[in-house]
């Protein structure tokens, strides 16, 4: 080969490795993997941990099927200090969801068997949602334990069963001025999105901060993940726009919809229920956005045709990032990159 050929070839070979990596994110990671997946059966309550979860339209299967109700018919949520218990239930469903064991330290378990329980249709106000939403009470003894167990009198158990039985859609939040990727996609109890995602690379960074500010670090159960991921940059998960999970032959594809505005939930010790200004105070010095939104984590929506029964995901899966956000790329260059 000539000389100039040859140089020529080298030039070409280089320009299309660099347009390679401008469309992948260049200097961004974009793979890396799934370090835990979480769902909660009932919201406001304890974590379930789980090695493998099926992903479905509106969320992972049995995650924010239920919520506990005070006695006017309204959600109740660690945020009034007076419900503070409720992050020490550990609800847990049977594989084939048809029942919910209810547990705490220092009270009887009890299981709720879905199939038997004597079911009643009320109209509940869920938190987030414009309208109330009509679902199933299930019953006196589930009620009663839930008001021991977490001093919150005249209480009861609301949830639905099955995709037909409730109806909600994904709205559109002021706060983070991010358009609904997929129109009209569904949500369960949950607050804003079907999953949400979180890195253990940002939680590092954020604990870090905290400690040379004197403060204690937090764990992960603060911001309550379906999704932890692994591999990446702090604060990368920032730059997704697409992304899909799984491995070959299963993958779920979603798109990252917004970042996540964390709440004072985030400042409650799950093992002491004290409260305190952290980690908010120190999240506050570096990730408030507009309105004073100060973000954890992304919200995930699945691109349209996810089946209602979903496709498994494993712990361990690989965690691709298949479209970048160019415009939050370029914030997150600014501040971290």
């Amino acid at each position: 080969m000539a000389p100039y050929a040859l140089v020529a070839t080298v030039i070409v070979g280089l320009l299309s490795l660099l347009f390679l990596m401008q469309g992948s994110g260049g200097d961004n990671t974009t793979e890396g993997t799934v370090d835990g997946l979480f769902y909660y059966p009932i919201k406001s309550c304890a974590e379930t941990k789980a090695a493998s979860a099926m992903a479905c339209p509106r969320g992972f299967a049995g995650d924010r099927m239920f919520q506990v109700t005070d006695s006017e018919g309204r959600f109740c949520t660690p945020r009034e200090v007076d419900k503070k218990k409720l992050f020490h239930v550990k609800p847990s469903l049977s594989k084939d969801y048809t029942t919910l064991k209810l547990e705490m330290e220092g009270q009887p378990d009890l299981v709720v068997d879905m199939k038997k329980a004597k079911k009643t249709d009320v109209v509940v106000e869920v938190l987030v949602a414009k309208e109330k939403q009509a679902m199933f009470d299930f019953g006196d003894a589930p009620a009663a334990w839930l008001a021991k167990a977490t001093d919150i009198e005249g209480c009861r158990l609301s949830g639905f069963i099955g995709a037909k039985q409730y109806v909600r859609q994904v709205q559109f939040n002021p706060k983070q001025e991010d358009k609904i990727p997929v129109p009209g996609a569904g949500v369960s109890l949950a607050d804003e999105a079907p999953y949400l995602v979180t890195s253990t690379s940002s939680l590092a960074d954020l604990n870090e901060r905290l400690q040379k500010r004197g403060a204690k670090p937090v764990d992960m159960r603060r911001f309550r993940p379906n999704i932890v991921i692994s591999g990446f940059k702090p604060w990368e998960e920032d730059i997704i726009k697409k992304c899909r999970i799984g491995q070959e032959g299963r993958w779920v594809e979603f798109w990252a919809w917004q970042r996540c505005g964390r709440c004072a939930m985030t400042t409650i010790d799950r093992d002491t229920l004290e409260r305190c200004a952290e980690p908010l105070k120190t999240l506050g010095t570096f990730r408030k956005r507009q309105h004073a939104t100060m973000n954890f984590g992304m919200h995930l929506i699945p691109v349209k045709g996810l089946p209602e029964g979903g496709i498994e995901l494993k712990k361990g899966d690989r965690f691709e990032i298949t479209e970048i956000d160019t415009k939050r790329r370029k914030e997150w260059r600014k501040l971290f990159g």
